[in-house]
């Protein structure tokens, strides 16, 4: 599953464990290597952007072909490798799970197709806003309850979704549709993540988190896989080849790039499950993971396509900066919001507490 860059409600709930100890097997993991595997988390969550710019400059980004993300798909498949000795999911299940990989195959096809249009600086700002999506989901669909200071985050998070949208209308219409593309898909995106939530979570099925990623993988790369049989197989020296031979692009460096985005899709899977088992700090750590990703993004854009490739969006200005910090703001507000919520369903009543304790002593 890709889980880049994403934090649905069911891993903010997760993250809200206080330690680095796994409750079911008692395990503990040293800080260093959670400290490790999380910073691979976010690290492979900022590659992926660059890697489909560095594909669409090689001429391999064609939006029809989708040939980038068969390798992204192929990656999250890999994580079927770890779950080999664990229990296979029923039929009705794994029915599901490809209905939910479905939704997520038109999510990330336009959520990357819209990243190759607006640039991963615009990319990286509007896809943090996965997080606020699956909230507003959870809201309607799974009827989770929301406390005033997260509805302020939310509308936060929306101002600085709607700085970046105006703002991109002035980098011409392509940059505009990519920006609304990458929007619609985020929310879709969030869609599965909620949606993987109530399959995960049922109360008659024991469903392994490797496992229906796994199969989730199966599925969205066995999709794209048909379509590179029956449309990519004979648009494949027009779409691919002729824009591989104008950019100046080896097969070497092609196929480089394809493994790079199928490598990186699977680290950042992989490191994923550990991040949302062992990371201490709740919902808050989430919230900060996923700005901090959207900022690095942000940097590493600049630095390395600035004037180099693409245009204006490709660089540092006041609106998208604006944008950042507003949308970063309301991100990690959130998740300190969620961890606040979490703590009063653990103590909901702890003055009333304390004032009985008071009382029975001086009894």
């Amino acid at each position: 599953m890709t889980i880049s860059s994403v934090d649905s409600p069911k891993r903010l709930q997760i993250m809200c464990t206080p330690n680095s100890t796994d409750a079911v097997s008692g395990l503990h993991v040293p800080f260093h290597i959670t400290f490790g595997l999380s910073s691979l988390y976010v690290l492979s969550g900022v590659t992926q952007p660059l890697l489909m710019e560095l594909a669409k400059q090689a001429g391999l980004a064609d939006k029809s072909c989708q040939i980038y993300m068969q390798a992204h798909y192929l990656g999250t498949a890999s994580v079927g490798l770890l779950a080999l000795n664990e229990e296979h999911l029923s039929w009705k299940t794994t029915f599901k799970t490809g209905g939910v990989a479905t939704i997520d195959i038109i999510a990330q096809t336009m959520n990357y197709s819209g990243a190759t249009m607006a640039g991963p600086t615009i990319f990286a700002i509007i896809y943090s806003s996965v997080t606020i999506w699956c909230a507003l989901l959870s809201r309607v669909l799974l009827k989770r309850e929301m406390s005033c200071l997260q509805w302020i985050s939310i509308a936060i998070v929306f101002v600085g979704l709607g700085v970046a949208g105006f703002s991109s209308l002035d980098l011409g219409p392509e940059v505009a549709i990519g920006t609304a593309l990458v929007a619609f898909g985020s929310a879709l995106h969030a869609l599965m993540y909620v949606l993987s939530e109530a399959i995960m979570n049922n109360e008659k099925e024991v469903v392994s988190a490797k496992k229906y990623c796994a199969v989730y993988g199966y599925v969205a790369c066995s999709a794209y896989f048909l379509w590179q049989m029956f449309y990519t197989r004979y648009h494949f020296n027009e779409l691919i080849l002729e824009p591989m031979q104008t950019a100046g692009t080896t097969y070497g460096y092609a196929l480089a790039i394809l493994f790079a985005i199928a490598f990186m899709s699977l680290v950042h899977s992989v490191t994923f499950f550990h991040t949302v088992k062992y990371v201490p700090g709740g919902s808050t750590s989430a919230g900060v993971l996923k700005a901090l990703q959207a900022v690095l993004v942000f940097a590493a854009t600049s630095l390395a396509f600035c004037h180099r490739f693409g245009g204006e969006e490709m660089c540092f200005n006041v609106n998208s900066m604006l944008s950042l910090c507003i949308v970063v703001a309301g991100v990690v507000l959130f998740g300190k919001a969620t961890e606040i919520g979490e703590h009063k369903k653990i103590n909901p009543l702890p003055e009333v507490e304390l004032e009985a304790a008071r009382e029975y002593h001086q009894v």
